[in-house]
Order: C-alpha cells, then sequence, then structure tokens
C-alpha cells in the first residue's frame, strides 16, 4: 500500500513538470530564436528634419536687415509633419551659438504645434534677442525614444547693421595696415570686424619676442584702430626696427608689418 502510495505521488510530479516544461517551450516559440520581444522590436531610424520656415514671424522670410533684439522664429517639420509619438518628449532642440563656434551652446526645447494652413504639425521656437551686430550660428536637433539623433546643418544670421551713409557692415575680419608706415612716435593699426567679439592685439620683434599686448573686448562691427606709441608693456622706449602685429579674435587671424624708425 505504502508503494502505491509513493508511485502516484511520484508520477503526480513528473507529469506537474512535463507540463510545465511544455510551456515554457511554448512561450519560447512566441518569441524571437534565443531573444526577448523587446530585442524583436524593430530600431526606429533618426527622425528626418525638415526647416520649413525662419523669419520675424510665421509668414516672411528673414529680411537681410535684422532690427536689433529681434527674435528670430525656426519652424521646422519632423517626419513630414505627422503626430509621430516615436519623438522623445522634448527631443527636438533648438541649438545657437553668439559670434563664435566656439562660444557656449544655448539649447530651447521646441513645442509641438498645429498648423491650420498647412494641416500638418510644425516645431517652432524662436532664437533669444540680442543687439546691433551679434551673429548667430543656430541649427536643430532632434531625439528619437531610441536614442537615434539627426541634426540640421549650421546656419547662421547676423543681426542689425551699423551702416551710416550706405555704409555697408564689413564681410569679414581684416587688417587695412597701419599709418604712417614707417613710424616715429605714433603708428594707428587698422582693422575691420564683421561681428561683435573680442580681439587680441599683440606687437612683436622681428625675432618673434612679445613686446606689447593689447586685449580688446565686446568690438562692434566696423572699422577700429589701435595706436601703438613705440613702448612695450613695461612702458618702455622699444629701438628702431621691424616689427610684426598680430590680431586673433576667435575665428581669425591676421598679421601685418611696421617700421619704427628714430
Amino acid at each position: 500500500m505504502l508503494n502505491a502510495l509513493k508511485s502516484i505521488v511520484f508520477i503526480f510530479f513528473i507529469s506537474v513538470y512535463l507540463f510545465s516544461d511544455d510551456d515554457r517551450q511554448n512561450n519560447n516559440k512566441s518569441l524571437a530564436p534565443g531573444i526577448s520581444n523587446l530585442n524583436n522590436t524593430a530600431m526606429l531610424t533618426p527622425p528626418v528634419i525638415e526647416i520649413h520656415h525662419v523669419g520675424l514671424n510665421t509668414i516672411d522670410t528673414l529680411p537681410d536687415y535684422i532690427p536689433p533684439y529681434s527674435e528670430v522664429l525656426v519652424d521646422v517639420v519632423i517626419n513630414g509633419g505627422i503626430e509621430d509619438e516615436t519623438i522623445e518628449p522634448g527631443g527636438i532642440v533648438l541649438n545657437w551659438q553668439v559670434n563664435s563656434l566656439n562660444a557656449n551652446v544655448y539649447v530651447s526645447s521646441m513645442p509641438l504645434l498645429f498648423n491650420l494652413l498647412y494641416q500638418n504639425w510644425h516645431y517652432i521656437k524662436r532664437v533669444d534677442p540680442y543687439g546691433n551686430g551679434t551673429k548667430i550660428y543656430w541649427w536643430v536637433t532632434a531625439l528619437n525614444v531610441d536614442g537615434e539623433m539627426s541634426s540640421t546643418e549650421v546656419d547662421s544670421f547676423v543681426i542689425g547693421t551699423l551702416a551710416i551713409d550706405d555704409d555697408p557692415l564689413p564681410k569679414s575680419f581684416n587688417i587695412t595696415g597701419n599709418y604712417p608706415n614707417p613710424f616715429n612716435p605714433v603708428t594707428n593699426i587698422n582693422f575691420t570686424v564683421e561681428y561683435i567679439t573680442e580681439i587680441n592685439l599683440s606687437i612683436h620683434a622681428i625675432d618673434g619676442r612679445l613686446v606689447r599686448r593689447f586685449l580688446l573686448n565686446d568690438l562692434q562691427p566696423g572699422n577700429h584702430s589701435v595706436s601703438w606709441d613705440g613702448k612695450d608693456q613695461s612702458l618702455s622706449q622699444v629701438p628702431s626696427g621691424i616689427y610684426i602685429y598680430r590680431l586673433e579674435s576667435e575665428s581669425h587671424t591676421d598679421t601685418g608689418k611696421m617700421t619704427l624708425i628714430k
């Protein structure tokens, strides 16, 4: 009797094990071979960004003259303008830098809005306002829920103008020379800048030795001049000879040559 009872219990546990094993095998067959349902999901492609509009409002394009402290609007369409749940919340971002591609990057999430005219969804944001002559570099990045990111190319615009009597803003950083040259005792080093920037002006002897340095902060776009009186950093008079001056901004470097005579 005892042996029969043991046999019944043994058969019961064998049946339970076999049933559980079949159930596990059936569950595994419902998944991709050897991996989970999560891994079987297709990866998303990076979002497709289309620059729909850039301007001072939602209608007019960006004018040649952008008034100081204007808020430039950037309007983009993602993945054809559908209401796309694959986009990471807050994942469409307007990025910009002020006056240099080496400057700090400002970021601002672009809210999603429905465009009644085009009957699709747009992401719209305005760049912060800046003063006259400021150059803005900007681009848009887009991130989906899989962490795939895309980006537009960097574009730029300049706020305002310092034009007087139809004299346009300089188009580039440029040394226009020093006058007089040769000189005694003072010469003026003349140059132009295209946007607000910081300039490091250094004067060197012909052997490369540093003689004098001038640090010029927040220069406005336009023409500028720095006077040199033939003295070194300790304000001692330097001897006659050929001297090299070097102007450096965040993105440009230029040099010139001058002669001090006595």
